[in-house]
């Protein structure tokens, strides 16, 4: 049996085992995923039968882990990126449980950090509030993605599942338990309400009310973010574990490290609202080292920096009470 091998099996089945909550049996997930008996499992994991090309890439993908990393690749100027693009409306679904289970892992380890670099609202604040997040979803479905079968359809509150409110409330509140450091650009204040007004421009809503409900929830989106900063807290009951920067140095997409201990995997926006990751050692560390570079050059804005925190959220109420008054008066 080659002796690379068995050192590339053992690196990988030990990174999963110290990714799967300890409540939960390491042999039984594997047998589960691939469909093998526990006897088998345990021949994988003393190296006595070896894991087929198909196992390792089930694993990898499951366990969102760069084979690359396993190979010692690193210093080969070689990434591999994870990408499964959604490119219809029924994946979105499969996309928001691969966002869940990212989350609720961490939560169930207990030894994760989020650090989001965002030019638009993060979209794990989005969940929080339905129509926002409808509202995300449907603009890149229809106007980015330009799916058939939302041609004809215009955003109104009637057409939201109630499966994905279910489904993002349960994202926010994973999210709100694991400490996490955000950096905030200008962009975020203009992304979402820029294509407010150019849907409203665009006779895109099915009605004005339907309009209006969408301004005065992202009004208490960004009351909320406002609440979080100040409290350094997502959730009352997980005290000091919110970090938030305003950086003045431009972002040029959405940039999410997620470290669980000692390993990391990077998260880029690609596309409007896919996603590609990587655990890639030399691509996730250098990506530390960019984000801790913007912090150094950021405010603080959370707990402190209450003058710099009421200016920022003083242009977004603005800027929606703008676009309120161009949707009452047209």
């Amino acid at each position: 049996m080659n002796g690379k091998n068995v050192l590339i099996q053992k690196k990988l089945l030990g990174l999963i085992q110290s990714r799967i909550p300890d409540k939960y049996s390491f042999v039984y997930e594997l047998s589960e995923l691939l469909r093998i008996s526990s006897d088998s499992v345990y021949r994988r994991l003393r190296c006595e039968t070896l894991l087929s090309i198909t196992e390792i890439q089930e694993l990898c993908t499951h366990f969102n882990i760069s084979f690359d990393s396993l190979c010692g690749l690193e210093n080969t100027g070689l990434v591999l990126f994870q990408y499964d693009p959604v490119k219809e409306a029924a994946a979105f679904r499969d996309y928001l449980v691969s966002i869940r289970d990212v989350l609720r892992n961490l939560v169930q380890k207990g030894n994760g950090h989020i650090t989001y670099a965002a030019i638009d609202i993060p979209i794990l604040h989005n969940f929080r509030f339905p129509l926002v997040s409808f509202f995300k979803s449907f603009y890149w479905l229809k106007s980015v993605t330009n799916l058939p079968s939302f041609r004809e359809v215009k955003f109104s509150r009637e057409i939201v599942k109630p499966e994905f409110i279910e489904l993002g409330k349960e994202i926010n509140e994973l999210y709100c338990k694991i400490p996490s450091t955000e950096i905030w650009t200008d962009l975020i204040l203009n992304a979402l309400l820029k294509q407010i007004d150019y849907y409203w421009d665009s006779g895109e809503f099915n009605s004005r009310d339907d309009a209006l409900a969408l301004l005065e929830e992202v009004e208490k989106e960004f009351e909320y973010m406002q609440t979080a900063a100040k409290n350094c807290t997502k959730n009352p009951e997980y005290p000091g574990n919110f970090q938030v920067y305003l950086c003045e140095i431009e972002i040029s997409n959405n940039c999410i490290l997620v470290e669980e201990g000692e390993h990391k995997t990077a998260y880029l926006s690609t596309h409007t609202f896919n996603k590609m990751l990587t655990s890639n050692l030399v691509f996730t560390e250098e990506t530390q080292r960019w984000m801790q570079s913007l912090l150094a050059k950021s405010t603080l804005i959370s707990c402190v920096g209450e003058k710099q925190r009421s200016m920022y959220f003083r242009i977004a109420q603005e800027k929606i009470s703008q676009i309120r008054q161009k949707v009452n008066l047209n």
